[in-house]
């Protein structure tokens, strides 16, 4: 009988113990050489995701609200825009719809990129809430919180890394297209004294 008692006792701790996915987040920001105003142009254009994202290789519109991003490998996600506040500068979404596991391993997410100046510069901070894939207890391997974590953490730095070398390589680009211009123009002069002319 005591053993009968003692056993039911360890069984309810355990059903007691056990619990569902807890809440997760993520808090990620990065300084980008441009204007706050530059910066909320880009983000705050209708699928611009797809412009600066490096996971992003597609966006569609759906409705005035939704729009349909396509990853790199080929899955997809329906982000609802929630509001575009070009006051504070920040955008808020949520992910709707059935959300394929393979694109992102979580059961929910709302998400808010937030632009700001600082200096001459924008900084932009990206934070998200979300639950994991697997809603029971004792999730399977990835939809787990760690894999839920490691996902959104991974498409958030990504994205902000996306935003700030893009800014990086077209400033880039327009440098290096100037000096390519003059060269030319000045290969005739460069050639009469002897000079090599620039690559």
């Amino acid at each position: 009988m005591k053993w009968s008692l003692l056993l039911a006792g360890l069984l309810l701790s355990a059903n007691v113990w056990a619990h569902g996915p807890t809440p997760q987040k993520t808090d990620e920001s990065i300084q980008v050489s441009a204007s706050a105003e530059a910066v909320w142009k880009r983000i705050s254009a209708p699928c611009g995701l797809a412009q600066w994202h490096p996971q992003v290789t597609a966006c569609e519109a759906v409705g005035d609200k939704q729009q349909k991003l396509t990853l790199k490998n080929g899955k997809q996600l329906l982000q609802e825009i929630d509001e575009v506040s070009a006051a504070d500068m920040t955008v808020a979404y949520r992910l709707s719809g059935d959300i394929d596991l393979e694109a992102l391993p979580v059961s929910s997410l709302n998400g808010k990129i937030k632009v700001s100046a600082d200096g001459s510069n924008a900084k932009v901070v990206w934070t998200a809430r979300y639950y994991r894939a697997f809603t029971g207890n004792e999730p399977p391997a990835g939809q787990d919180d760690e894999s839920a974590k490691n996902a959104v953490d991974g498409f958030v730095k990504e994205g902000l890394q996306g935003l700030k070398d893009g800014r990086n390589a077209a400033a880039a680009s327009s440098t290096k297209g100037w000096r390519q211009k003059v060269c030319v123009a000045l290969s005739p002069l460069f050639k009469s004294v002897g000079m090599s002319v620039c690559a």
